[in-house]
């Protein structure tokens, strides 16, 4: 019978896949870190963006607020005759309406916070112990049907155009990002309104999630409250001057 010739490999072949193996092994040793890098950067990115993007927002409003009063004082000097008079004195009540005027007065201070408990059971939903968009909503709304004139949130002045809602775990007010503990101030009948905001017949989710979860949520009268001007702009995408014939 014939015997079978094994050729034995030769050197360099050996040595080819002894670098292949250790090409591929360090690929895929950095591979993660490599990733890691990437997200790290890019949370960076996000955030210097954010920002930036906030300081812009600031100056933005602090140049509506300059504009708004060097209109005011140019209409001021212009009130030479009773006609003027009478328009700048509607202009003025449709400005305060409108929340453009800074206003001081009695009324409630509500402060709503996240819960300060460091442990969290597996099984709880963690949003349980966070304040949420609708929770600001709902005070808001019972503030308004307490007999509130003015209100705002964090310093954010709540207007006829004014959004409530959440991106993430952030609360946006007039496109305005905002942090616990959130602050609302609003001036009106302070009785009346407290009343209202202790009343058990309402607010009854964010009780229990006080009682058991511990946010809090306090409510005290104030006997002079200061509620600043809104700096957002009134944007309009449908609307248009209706003209009579």
């Amino acid at each position: 019978m014939e015997k079978r010739k094994f050729q034995t490999p030769s050197i360099g072949l050996l040595l080819v896949g002894v670098a292949l193996g250790l090409l591929l092994a360090l690929q895929w040793r950095s591979a993660p870190t490599a990733r890691l890098t990437d997200t790290s950067y890019a949370r960076d990115r996000t955030a210097l963006t954010i920002a930036r993007l906030e300081t812009e927002q600031d100056a933005l409003k602090a140049q509506v607020a300059e504009l708004r009063q060097q209109l005011d004082e140019r209409q001021r000097r212009g009130q030479s005759t009773d006609m003027l008079q009478g328009l700048a004195e509607e202009l003025a009540r449709q400005k305060m309406l409108a929340g453009l005027v800074a206003l001081h007065g009695p009324g409630v201070e509500v402060v709503l916070n996240d819960s300060n408990r460091q442990v969290v059971p597996s099984v709880v939903n963690p949003e349980l112990y966070l304040v949420h968009d609708y929770d600001l909503r709902d005070v808001v709304n019972l503030l308004w049907a307490a007999g509130t004139e003015a209100m705002s949130v964090n310093g954010e002045r709540i207007v006829a155009s004014t959004s409530i809602y959440c991106v993430g775990a952030t609360i946006m007010v007039n496109d305005t990002r905002l942090s616990p503990p959130y602050v609302i101030h609003a001036i009106g009948p302070s009785e009346q309104q407290e009343a209202l905001l202790k009343n058990p017949k309402f607010l009854a989710e964010l009780r229990n999630r006080v009682s058991a979860y511990g946010l809090t949520f306090s409510v005290a009268q104030v006997a002079d409250i200061e509620v600043p001007a809104y700096r957002g702009g009134f944007g309009a995408l449908y609307a248009s001057v209706s003209v009579s014939p």
